[in-house]
């Protein structure tokens, strides 16, 4: 009878949309430069969510990606202020993500770019 519960259940849940679903990542570059102080995340959530961490600030929003395209929309911040260096940081990688276009897997990497040809290079984030 468990079974039969656990299977009723299981088949409740979302069907992941893209290949992105349910992966978590850690940024490892922006714009060919490489992340020094609190490195940005990204997690792509089964239910098309995008959510992480900035460096300094923490985001959500809503993403679709499919056969390589990308888009981010309503990316909503926190409006934390820190140092100089981590704000650099982090507004360079909100502007490649809020801009982003296009996704392929590079190996375990994952790049991101954008419209204008800014990029990030991410790499799987384990727990």
């Amino acid at each position: 009878m468990s079974a039969l519960v656990a299977a009723a259940c299981a088949s409740l849940a979302p069907a992941p949309s893209s290949d992105l679903a349910g992966t978590r990542w850690a940024v490892r570059s922006i714009n060919g430069q490489p992340t020094q102080i609190r490195t940005p995340s990204v997690e792509f959530a089964v239910e098309d969510r995008i959510a992480g961490g900035g460096g300094c600030n923490r985001y959500s929003g809503v993403y679709e990606a499919a056969d390589g395209a990308i888009a981010v929309r309503a990316l909503g911040r926190t409006e934390m202020a820190c140092d100089t260096p981590v704000m650099r940081q982090e507004d360079a990688f909100f502007t490649v993500l809020d801009d982003a276009d296009r996704y392929r897997r590079d190996g375990e990497q994952l790049v991101i770019t954008a419209e204008d040809g800014g990029s990030l290079v991410l790499a799987p984030l384990t727990l």
